[in-house]
């Protein structure tokens, strides 16, 4: 059948609004939440942004890190807010209720923790700063149901203030794992990763507690796998059509969509 002017002149017509109904996926910014001590917050640790920059070069950029506190003076500009504090134990953040305004103002997606060193040194038993932990766990969910958890067994500990701390953070970080277990939820389940193996305190501290150069690539490391993951899972991401904003409504796609069609159906009549 030979085309008409008219059909030949339509046919464009048909294929610019067909192509501004294919779908795409828009990836959602994820809210990140570093939760610590000095080992997060602390001036020497640049783990953050070599974690941040591992992300960006593995081309995951839809994120957001949050909370009260800077990043430090790395050598390079990162995205660096965290909520991690020099001092502060587990413990201390659950009998003064501080991650509670921390989360309303943050309002994170995913929350990465590397807690308890504080508590160790300040002799805490295992059992009362898991108790911490589930209880800081109840409070994040409460902020986000499906909020993604990441806790670190912590990276050793070898000062020389404390001969049994070391032996202490083994006994902790041996029972995160059970308790992570009993945490879990369906929608909202604990990964747990392990920053302590592998990890040497005499050539990658300062001080046989926080992380030096080589010791921050490490931390970096062990968070990057799992994190990534939880991007990924909280990313999600949400249709809109290739020639949409992202913010088009689902009546306005398919208002394009009969446009279409209607076109289509007097062409081909």
């Amino acid at each position: 059948m030979r085309l008409s002017p008219s059909h030949s002149s339509s046919y464009p017509l048909i294929v610019i609004l067909s192509a501004s109904i294919l779908p795409v996926w828009s990836q959602s910014t994820v809210r990140i939440l570093p939760l610590g001590d000095s080992i997060t917050g602390g001036p020497e640790s640049c783990w953050q942004a070599l974690l941040w920059r591992s992300l960006q070069q593995a081309s995951i950029t839809n994120t957001k890190f949050v909370g009260s506190r800077s990043g430090q003076q790395c050598d390079f500009e990162y995205d660096g807010a965290n909520e991690g504090h020099v001092m502060i134990q587990a413990t201390e953040i659950v009998s003064e209720g501080k991650l509670v305004p921390w989360l309303e103002s943050s309002k994170p997606d995913v929350v990465m923790m590397h807690l308890g060193t504080n508590d160790v040194l300040n002799n805490k038993p295992t059992a009362e700063i898991l108790q911490a932990f589930g209880t800081m766990v109840d409070w994040m969910r409460e902020s986000k149901k499906v909020m993604r958890i990441i806790v670190a067994q912590i990276i050793p500990l070898d000062s020389v203030f404390c001969e049994e701390c070391g032996e202490r953070v083994v006994r902790l970080n041996e029972a995160i794992p059970e308790w992570a277990k009993g945490m879990n939820t369906t929608e909202s389940v604990i990964e747990v990763v392990d920053c302590w193996t592998g990890f040497d305190t005499d050539s990658m501290t300062s001080d046989g507690v926080h992380p030096n150069n080589a010791g921050n690539e490490k931390v970096a490391e062990c968070w990057f796998k799992p994190l990534s993951r939880a991007i990924e899972s909280a990313g999600g991401g949400e249709e809109v059509s290739a020639a949409a904003s992202p913010g088009m409504s689902a009546g306005s796609k398919l208002g394009i969509a009969a446009v279409a069609v209607t076109v289509l159906c007097r062409w081909w009549w």
